[in-house]
């Protein structure tokens, strides 16, 4: 007999004697249960109460229970609870009503393994289910092999852990699904996750910032607009939920939706239906959202900035994911996944910090959390010159003041004349004041430089300011274009320039590639 065959004649001996526990005061579907997996050779004991299941766990090993959530006298979560304490071995199935799906990925997140819904429709998909908690350690490694197929890195935190096998469960129900977390956490990729372990795996994945538009913008974004709506209307447009019909659409900064917009997006979600702007003709849609924010929607429900028979509405299932400093073990662990993907992944030399430089990487707190993680990794690699990455190479943010701590040490100057006041420069970016800091730098390394006894290029040199002017001119125009998917005159607009002056941009910005 191979190995192959001898793990699963097994795994075989051991879902046939396997003992279920099923706790339900409803005594049909105790017996439910029981004609369902005596037939295949299990035993069975039931339990009609909370307490009554808690004191059979003194008397009895069980591999998989299935809990109903409302009990008369516990709630399922506290039985949950005291099965994984005394038999943490025992995998939990949680029956629930829709009405309470919200506590049932709660229960999830406490550790169970996966969670029914009443009245219980597909049987075989039932026998299957309890197949898989018989087999748990196979399901976990078929879900931790999917992690690795998407790209999608997890970490070891527990609490990550417990949200993703969440996620994995909702995933495979049609619910609408809320993800709150600080910027920079990776809601859109575990949206993007979601999507990819769904039904409408499939379908189209669209992703779209409804703190990136105008009122009246994000309106005929979201919902489309017939021709002649308003001005510059000069065709019928399909909105992002047409776009999305039976996939997934989601909707990141949902707290910057306007009132009216919200009033729509309930209405969408409630029915399905919504009307094109200008539009007289209902449209109807089937689209799974998943809507994520960094504020606390319930506090802004409190303080009347937020509809909340919308904010009930997404909050169906709720999913937190933790900043990076709740989790900090995992560090190591995205520094290597970003560190091989900007030099193996990209045909570049490999490279590895040195230990003083991982060590202030590990030191620092991350307030911009995975994207900041993302972002240093790949500037280090791009200032670095040899496969070692050292501290002097790591962004200005991530090494320790020396300069100050000089400035410090050296005796205070004598009083001088008031520094004139620093130059406005970058007032328009949130961190101008720092971008003016480096740009001193800059300019004392630039005058610092120059050999102008040796003879200088000045004409060359202003050549190469103005090039670079063009260049990051170009990024920000992109950024724009890609915030509006590519309609120029609404990246216009964000740019609060005119749409001609837009397209000179570009005009001219094609012309120096060609």
């Amino acid at each position: 007999m191979h190995e192959s065959e001898r793990e699963g004649a097994g795994a075989e001996r051991a879902s046939a004697q396997a003992c279920f526990l099923i706790v339900d005061d409803e005594p049909e579907v105790c017996n439910f249960f029981s004609y369902l997996l005596k037939r295949k050779g299990h035993r069975v004991v039931a339990a009609h109460s909370g307490s009554q299941a808690i004191d059979l766990l003194k008397q009895n090993r069980f591999n998989v229970a299935v809990v109903d959530l409302k009990l008369p006298d516990l709630n399922g979560l506290q039985v949950l609870r005291e099965i994984k304490k005394s038999q943490p071995s025992c995998e939990v199935i949680i029956i629930t009503g829709y009405s309470t799906v919200k506590s049932a990925v709660e229960a999830i997140q406490s550790g169970a393994f996966d969670y029914v819904e009443k009245p219980f429709g597909d049987i075989a998909e039932m026998e299957a289910l309890l197949e898989r908690a018989l087999n748990v350690r196979a399901e976990l490694e078929k879900l931790s092999r999917s992690h690795e197929e998407l790209g999608f890195v997890v970490g070891a935190d527990k609490k990550m852990l417990s949200l993703v096998a969440a996620s994995q469960k909702i995933a495979k129900k049609n619910i609408t699904v809320l993800i709150q977390g600080e910027t920079g956490t990776g809601k859109e990729v575990l949206a993007r996750y979601i999507h990819s372990v769904s039904h409408r795996s499939d379908r189209p994945f669209m992703a779209f910032n409804c703190g990136a538009f105008t009122e009246t913008l994000l309106e005929s974004e979201l919902f489309g607009h017939e021709k002649g709506s308003f001005t510059g209307a000069t065709s019928r447009k399909k909105g992002i939920f047409e776009m999305a019909n039976k996939g997934t659409l989601f909707l990141d900064e949902i707290d910057s939706a306007s009132p009216a917009i919200q009033i729509k997006l309930l209405r969408v979600l409630e029915t399905g239906e919504f009307l094109r702007v200008g539009g007289e003709e209902i449209c109807k849609v089937d689209v799974r959202v998943i809507a994520a924010t960094n504020a606390d929607l319930a506090a802004r429900v409190e303080e009347n900035r937020f509809r909340e028979d919308l904010f009930y509405r997404l909050d169906v299932a709720s999913l937190t994911i933790p900043p990076l400093r709740d989790r900090a073990g995992d560090i190591p662990t995205f520094i290597s996944y970003f560190l091989d993907r900007e030099t193996v992944e990209k045909g570049a030399p490999a490279k590895k910090f040195s230990d003083e430089a991982m060590a202030l990487l590990l030191e620092h707190t991350w307030p911009g959390n995975i994207r900041e993680v993302a972002n240093t990794v790949a500037q280090a690699v791009l200032l670095s010159k040899g496969q070692l990455i050292e501290p002097g190479e790591l962004p200005e943010r991530i090494r320790p003041p020396q300069k100050d701590e000089m400035e410090k040490e050296a005796p205070a100057a004598e009083p001088g004349p008031p520094a004139a006041a620093a130059p406005p420069y970058f007032s328009a970016h949130s961190q101008g004041e720092k971008l003016y800091r480096q740009l001193t730098g800059f300019e004392e390394l630039l005058a610092a430089g120059l050999e102008l006894k040796e003879g200088f290029d000045f004409n060359d040199f202003q050549e190469d300011l103005k090039s670079w002017r063009e260049r990051v001119t170009g990024q920000i125009i992109e950024q724009a274009l890609e915030l509006t998917f590519g309609h120029q005159s609404k990246a216009a607009e964000l740019l609060k320039i005119t749409p001609r002056a837009l397209r000179y941009h570009l005009e001219k910005s094609r012309q120096e590639k060609d």
